[in-house]
């Protein structure tokens, strides 16, 4: 049995995948800090386990995403 993740899941990330894109061409603090805040969301969201990525890999990218925030 296949469960469907929420539109709204699927659009952070890919809203996600967006921001990290743009954070390729321009880097800055301040965009690391929104990428951060919708990994955080993310990280939250109810359908988290039902599919994307998992957690653990959302840990280790808020890790990353932290420590360039505060470059």
């Amino acid at each position: 049995m296949c469960i469907k993740v929420s539109s709204e899941f699927i659009q952070l990330e890919n809203w996600l995948s967006l921001l990290i894109a743009t954070y390729q061409e321009h880097p800055s603090c301040g965009l690391a800090k929104i990428i951060n805040y919708y990994i955080e969301r993310l990280s939250r969201h109810d359908d988290m386990d039902l599919g994307g990525k998992n957690s653990c890999e959302y840990l280790g990218m808020r890790k990353f995403w932290q420590w360039q925030a505060q470059q």
